[in-house]
């Protein structure tokens, strides 16, 4: 294809974006047509999958190993780290909690007039299921996300590796 090694992370970054924008452009249109309840149900359905597909192509791609260590380098390319990075709040050979500290689609959502989006449910399967794909010991726990009280639009989760 000709293109530089720069060229080439730009353009993953560009279709990273895109999907992680369709993600959150489908949930509008789904919201409008169906409903907010509607919605969450419709995503629910298929975002666990979504997540094993996710963690299973990277585990290939990138030949991430087990354990935290293959967690973050797997978790380093969510199409959601591209639109919202997120942050690495503590990090060790046996757990890893990660931290979005402000997500501007809900920010987007509140200055709209309109509810936070209660993904709670469906991170828990998206990222859960991310996670057994990499390293099927690995427990994924949230620490808050919306709809928990005092999120402040921002969600937190713990990821850890047995003993």
């Amino acid at each position: 294809m000709n293109l530089t090694t720069e060229q080439m992370e730009s353009m993953i970054e560009a279709m990273m974006w895109f999907w992680g924008n369709l993600h959150q452009r489908w949930r509008f249109a789904a919201e409008q047509e169906f409903g907010l309840a509607g919605t969450e149900k419709i995503e629910k359905t298929f975002i666990g999958d979504v997540g094993r597909s996710h963690g299973r192509g990277f585990k290939k791609v990138l030949n991430t190993g087990k354990g935290i260590s293959g967690l973050m380098e797997a978790f380093r390319y969510l199409p959601e780290n591209f639109v919202e990075p997120f942050e690495i709040v503590e990090q060790s050979d046996k757990h890893l909690v990660v931290k979005n500290p402000c997500c501007t689609v809900q920010k987007a959502r509140l200055k709209k007039g309109r509810e936070e989006y209660p993904c709670k449910d469906a991170a828990i399967l998206y990222f859960t299921n991310f996670a057994r794909e990499i390293d099927p010991d690995i427990k994924m726990t949230c620490i808050i996300c919306p709809p928990d009280e005092g999120n402040n639009c921002t969600c937190e989760w713990r990821f850890e590796a047995p003993e």
